[in-house]
């Protein structure tokens, strides 16, 4: 009698956590479901890279105002050219020419100017003032030079040349500042259109968000069951341990066989390899949790239990009806079937003429044409119908109509595929639900079986295969236990994420 309490005692002791176990458990940080959510949201590079899709689709939507915002530009050129052209109009144009043309007849003039002088028929002062007139000091160096005597038209003063007029400089510099702005009915359907696709792209970042929340609460609830295996499965140890004192108590004392002792350490070895796989497959899923949250360099510390779920509707039928109002896929369907729409009208629109206001303004470093100015603008209001491109606008069109067919009936596809998910997402968590209690009933049962074997072990009524049997039973059932609540869990997170409510995991 006094080996059994001895031995009952030592047991005791055995199944009580060492100092550096209890320790461990104070010092590690607990690592909630809540937690998890929040820095995947954060940190998950999927999520972050899906939210560049906003972005991509607001710069889409506000290129549809380039239809109706005047577009400016500004040009310089400097120009060195092969050589320098110029006019001389002296050498161009030779009066010489003129001169031997009319010498003669200016000859006869000064001729006939000289008699009518000499029989007094021109009075002096006339003659003076027709010289004056021409250029000379005098009657007679005007007679003269009509006689053939003097150059015509010449006044006695060196006149300077004319400069030779440049066509084309060597070096030359233009600038210029354009302003075009066109006037398209376009820019109203292209801009909702931008709008509906920015709804829709919300949606599918929305969608991701849904998906990432749900995956990490898969992955932390199947770390969180192997987690709890282990723990299970070292409180086997203890036991078996336990079971192996005992043993080889009785096997010291003579009251049992060599091969019992024998089978009880290979029951310990067996155990405590199936810790070793245990703890390895908690460590894999721990770094599944941290891959599902993006950030490799977290610390997980202990897993806190799942919170429980709560399903506030337990009707399909609203769930189902809910879910049409707040899965992100139909809305986005939705979206993008007005976008289509006006994608269809901006392909309409292509078929009607487009305004443009324009103007320009050039300057240059040379005049800009028979005057001194150096700068010129021009304004000015065009149109353009277009008549014939070889069809591109028609299959446009054609495309555009049958992508609105498309989005329209896709939206009804959605619609069918959502309803299709609650309904099973309901179907799931009815039964895992109802599985809870029974798990907890075969847990309870296979406790008390195993404590009347043990009892009965210990008083000598019991062979050890019994209590390794009802060891076995017992880890069986608390695993069980714990995958019916894993499973009750992930079945009530898939029908909120069914019913577009996944936020509400977690708390």
């Amino acid at each position: 009698m006094k080996t059994v309490v001895l031995l009952i005692v030592i047991g005791a002791m055995l199944a009580l956590p060492g100092p550096a176990a209890a320790q461990g458990q104070l010092t590690e940080r607990p690592f909630a479901l809540q937690d998890a959510l929040q820095l995947a949201v954060k940190h998950n590079p999927a999520l972050r890279a899906a939210l560049e899709m906003e972005v991509q689709a607001k710069a889409q939507r506000d290129q549809a105002f380039a239809f109706i915002q005047p577009s400016i530009s500004a040009g310089y050129q400097y120009r060195i050219n092969d050589r320098e052209i110029a006019l001389d109009f002296a050498d161009s144009f030779d009066t010489s020419f003129l001169t031997d043309a009319f010498t003669p007849l200016y000859g006869n003039i000064g001729y006939i100017l000289g008699e009518l002088a000499e029989d007094n028929m021109i009075e002096p002062e006339d003659c003076d003032q027709l010289a004056e007139i021409n250029g000379f000091d005098n009657c007679a160096d005007f007679l003269e030079a009509m006689n053939g005597g003097g150059d015509l038209g010449d006044t006695g003063d060196d006149q300077p040349a004319a400069e030779p007029t440049v066509i084309q400089p060597k070096t030359q510099q233009y600038l210029n500042l354009r302003m075009d702005w066109p006037l398209s009915p376009r820019a109203i359907s292209m801009a909702e259109a931008g709008k509906q696709n920015l709804l829709a792209t919300r949606a599918q970042i929305r969608q991701a968000r849904d998906q990432l929340m749900l995956g990490v609460v898969k992955a932390y609830a199947g770390a969180w069951q192997v987690q709890e295996s282990a723990i299970l499965i070292r409180e086997q140890v203890t036991l078996v341990e336990a079971h192996l004192k005992d043993t080889m108590a009785l096997d010291a004392a003579g009251m049992i066989t060599r091969d019992v002792t024998l089978r009880a350490q290979l029951e310990v070895e067996k155990i405590k390899r199936q810790l070793r796989d245990v703890e390895q497959m908690e460590r894999t899923a721990k770094r599944g949790l941290e891959v599902a949250i993006g950030k490799r360099d977290l610390e997980v510390g202990t897993l806190t239990p799942l919170p429980e779920v709560t399903i506030s509707r337990l009707d399909p039928e609203g769930l189902a009806a809910e879910a049409m109002e707040q899965r992100p896929e139909v809305a986005g369907a939705e979206a993008q079937a007005l976008g289509a729409q006006n994608m269809e009208v901006d392909a309409v629109l292509q078929f009607m003429p487009a305004f443009a206001v324009s103007a320009q303004w050039n300057w240059s470093d040379q005049v800009a044409g028979f005057d001194d100015k150096k700068t010129s603008w021009w304004i000015g209001l065009g149109v353009q119908l277009p008549i014939w491109d070889g069809g591109i606008k028609v299959h446009n069109a054609r495309i555009a109509a049958s992508r609105k067919r498309q989005a329209i009936t896709n939206i009804e596809s959605v619609r069918q595929r959502v309803s299709m998910e609650v309904e099973n997402a309901w179907d799931v968590f009815s039964t895992k639900r109802d599985a809870v209690s029974v798990a907890k009933l075969e847990r309870e049962l296979a406790a008390e079986a195993y404590r009347l074997v043990e009892a009965r072990y210990k008083a000598g009524k019991a062979r050890q295969v019994e209590i390794l049997d009802a060891q076995t039973a017992l880890k069986y059932a608390e695993l069980g236990f714990v995958q019916a609540q894993v499973d009750r869990e992930l079945a009530a997170a898939e029908l909120l994420a069914a019913a577009g409510r996944v936020g509400e995991v977690g708390g």
